[in-house]
């Protein structure tokens, strides 16, 4: 019996003051610090369309932790709730069977090789509050055919999109600052630097001379 009490007590203070919660049936594990929740591995069983929730025992989930769904190889979708303010590294590398992913408006930046290794992932909608796209972070997406870079985005990383074979066009907004898109090829806005071919386009192609 004092053992029985003495466990529950610890996972109370667990819940109530932070620690790491796996329920049983939920393919997730939480991590509770505080008023907030993070989101810090999912089974590798874990299959189909998932829905991340937005709350974990009456708390806001605002975190995917680094390589959090690493290697779900049989997650098909993904649907991110807009109390997530950030994705780790890695968080959905290696989702071998992933062919889509809602990404919401309160993610500012797309970190590295977040969606590293996504072989299937045919498309995706980078909302308009992404600033910054980091190294690696749609690399090896071999399935992506085109993409869009907002007006928000400021920074975008080394080889983020290398590796996409079946990209045959990077378009970017008219209103951005600092990067521009010409004939589905990606420059900085001044076209002085040729930052992204995309390795599906195929044709001949003349280089600007301002490059």
């Amino acid at each position: 019996m004092k053992h029985f009490l003495i466990s529950f007590f610890a996972a109370a203070v667990s819940l109530l003051f932070g620690g790491v919660n796996e329920v049983n049936g939920d393919p997730l594990t939480y991590e509770v610090s505080g008023d907030t929740v993070s989101i810090i591995d999912c089974k590798t069983s874990a299959t189909g369309d998932l829905v991340i929730p937005s709350t974990y025992a009456g708390k806001s989930v605002t975190t995917i932790g680094n390589f959090a769904f690493s290697d779900c190889s049989s997650l098909t979708s993904v649907t991110i709730p807009d109390s997530v303010t950030n994705m780790g590294h890695g968080a959905f590398g290696g989702c071998s069977s992933l062919t889509s992913v809602t990404i919401p408006d309160s993610i500012t930046t797309i970190g590295w090789r977040v969606f590293g290794g996504c072989i299937c992932l045919t498309s995706v909608a980078i909302p308009d509050s992404v600033t910054s796209i980091l190294e690696d972070a749609f690399q090896y997406c071999r399935s992506l055919t085109s993409l869009t870079i907002p007006d928000s985005v400021t920074s975008i990383g080394d080889f983020a999109f290398s590796g996409c074979s079946s990209l045959t066009s990077i378009e970017v907004g008219k209103g951005n600052t600092k990067y521009t898109s010409e004939d589905g090829v990606l420059f900085d806005k001044n076209k002085t630097v040729l930052i992204q071919f995309p390795a599906g386009k195929s044709g001949h192609y003349t280089i600007p001379d301002s490059v």
